[in-house]
C-alpha cells in the first residue's frame, strides 16, 4: 500500500479494506453485503449481492452497466 499526499489530498495505491469509506458530501458503507450510499447521515441508495438497487428519489437511466 502506497500513499501520498498533496495539499488535502491523498492518494492511495494499492488495497484498502474498510466498512465505510468518506467521500466528502457521501459515504459508502457496506454491512452484510450490502453497500449504502448516504449523503447528509441519510441512506440514499442501496446495492445488494445481487444487483437490486434500491434508490429514494428519481433514477433516470441511459445504455448499459
Amino acid at each position: 500500500l502506497n500513499s501520498t499526499f498533496s495539499g488535502t489530498d491523498l492518494t492511495v495505491v494499492g488495497t484498502v479494506n474498510a466498512n465505510t469509506v468518506d467521500l466528502g458530501d457521501w459515504t459508502v458503507t457496506e454491512s452484510s453485503g450490502t453497500l449504502y450510499f448516504a449523503t447528509g447521515g441519510t441512506n440514499k441508495m442501496k446495492l445488494d449481492a445481487s444487483g437490486n438497487l434500491t434508490v429514494t428519489g428519481d433514477v433516470t437511466g441511459y445504455g448499459t452497466v
